[in-house]
């Protein structure tokens, strides 16, 4: 990189006092002589064509423009996409079918049962991938198609969900909202008439019918979820239980599904809504965040009915994989405007309404 070159491109956006190189960086120390974003964008632009690209973060009372070589994306190939949602097209359906019949599926009759399931599901989690991509996309952000993850039985869903690829970073805090929220947001808005619809083609039972019997499968309530039970389901007199209809429970796992991808911690929905939010405070809460989850899956070894052993999965997780902390966008300085901020206080909000302390409890 000419650094003199660079210096003469950046000179009227910050005022440099001296630099510095590393390994992969170079850095300007200096002082912004324009707004911001405006200065940025200046300067990404600028630097486009040498194919570098620029990182704004605060350095004391001024600021540290960090200058790399930009890396090229790699195309992906849809066929692997298309193959693997049309691999959980099946492996959904089948589980569907289980759930309808409590068995695996005989005939083709039999297998058609577990549609309803699988076209639900697929459509809440396809919805909040999607969101994610098309925000990408309006932002200028490499995303990839989403890849959907099929399982096939006994495991219960089908799937391990679908998750999208972005292969270049986010520019600054506003985007990290965005992109954050986009995903949840439109999966919970998906998600409450398929529940609703659900929930009225479910069935209540006596209580008496299914008490004491082996394997069966309790599901915790949400906030949400159980406000719409009252809603749209008429407990009458006594003692009964609701058992869920296929499409009610592929809400539920929407929903579910929703809360941990909103959990304010690392690269998931919620870290970098956490992050545009909260800055350098994003670490403690994912701390906390991971905290909470430890304990709710150590109480659920010794009293399931008070925590749910998964959740120590996800603590493995993201303290061995994915990490806590969040890294920063390009621009680290220009802050989130009152729409963005809306849009994070909304997704938190989303959050409470759809997280499960004990989601899953088995009678044995």
């Amino acid at each position: 990189m000419d650094i003199s070159q660079i210096e003469s491109l950046v000179s009227d956006c910050i005022r440099i006092d001296r630099h510095e190189t590393t390994l992969r960086f170079l850095i300007f120390y200096g002082t912004l002589l324009r707004e911001s974003k405006e200065a940025f964008e200046t300067i990404k632009d600028r630097l486009k064509p040498l194919e570098l690209v620029p990182f704004l973060r605060k350095s004391g009372e001024g600021v540290e423009l960090r200058v790399a070589s930009l890396r090229k994306v790699a195309r992906g190939k849809p066929i692997i996409n298309f193959v693997l949602f049309l691999t959980t097209i099946l492996t959904t359906t089948l589980a569907g079918s289980i759930l309808a019949k409590g068995n695996l599926p005989l005939n083709l009759g039999e297998l058609l049962l577990g549609i309803p399931f699988s076209f639900t599901l697929l459509l809440i989690l396809g919805s909040h991938e999607l969101g994610h991509y098309f925000a990408c996309k309006r932002l200028g952000i490499e995303a990839t198609l989403p890849f959907f993850i099929p399982v096939p039985p006994p495991f219960l869903l089908g799937t391990f969900g679908a998750v999208i690829r972005i292969k270049s970073p986010i520019e600054d805090k506003r985007g990290l909202v965005e992109v954050g929220a986009a995903g949840p947001i439109i999966g919970f808005i998906i998600a409450i008439p398929i529940t609703i619809i659900g929930l009225k083609l479910s069935s209540l039972v006596p209580v008496a019918e299914v008490a004491g019997k082996a394997g069966i499968f309790t599901l915790g309530d949400s906030l949400i979820f159980s406000l719409l039970t009252k809603a749209f389901v008429k407990i009458p007199p006594g003692d009964y239980t609701l058992l869920l209809h296929p499409v009610a429970f592929s809400g539920w796992v929407g929903l579910f599904i929703t809360a941990l991808n909103l959990l304010p911690v690392s690269q998931l929905d919620g870290g970098h809504i956490a992050y545009a939010l909260f800055g350098k405070l994003h670490s403690r809460i994912g701390l906390g965040t991971v905290g909470i989850l430890l304990i709710l899956g150590i109480v659920g070894i010794y009293a399931p009915r008070g925590g749910w052993v998964g959740f120590l999965i996800w603590v493995i997780v993201i303290s061995l994989i994915i990490g806590i902390r969040h890294p920063p966008p390009l621009n680290d300085i220009t802050p989130l405007d009152i729409k963005h901020k809306i849009i994070g206080w909304i997704s938190i909000f989303i959050l409470v309404l759809t997280f499960v302390p004990v989601p899953f409890r088995i009678t044995v």
